[in-house]
């Protein structure tokens, strides 16, 4: 009996484990984003752009309030949603100036949860459904 139990335990563990793994992939995103805010940030330059599951990441620099260039890591959702919203994974390219609108990181942190993209050809991207306040308009270029 107790060779039956040995294995069983341990599939039990296993099974576990990998859900386990699959909730903490998939977090809340107002443990970290300000849901309720909307920041836009202008005249931005790509550095690196990976969509990928469970969530991809654009990485991006822009100038702060000094005028210092910092870099800042935007949240993607996973690639498959991107697709369906029209986003394919060469639409932006490292060096491209782009205007990004998402709800910016708690406390200061240098994140965004892009909800949508201007990209260089004029076209306006969606990433993920509108949070907080603010409209598509703020994206044009005037």
């Amino acid at each position: 009996m107790k060779s039956v139990q040995h294995p069983l335990i341990a599939g039990l563990l296993m099974i576990g484990s990998l859900a386990a793994a699959a909730v903490s992939a998939h977090h809340n995103p107002g443990v970290y984003f300000d849901l309720g805010a909307v920041v836009i940030h202008r005249d931005v330059i790509a550095v690196s752009f990976t969509p990928s599951n469970p969530q991809g990441r654009l990485v991006y620099s822009m100038a702060d309030t000094d005028g210092a260039m910092r870099e800042w890591v935007a949240e993607l959702p996973a690639n498959n949603m991107m697709r369906r919203n029209g986003v394919e994974s060469d639409m932006i390219q490292s060096g491209d100036r782009l205007t990004l609108r998402g709800n910016p990181g708690r406390q200061g942190a240098t994140m965004l949860r892009i909800t949508h993209a201007l990209l260089p050809s004029g076209h306006v991207a969606t990433f993920y459904s509108p949070q907080g306040t603010g409209s598509l308009e703020d994206l044009e270029v005037n």
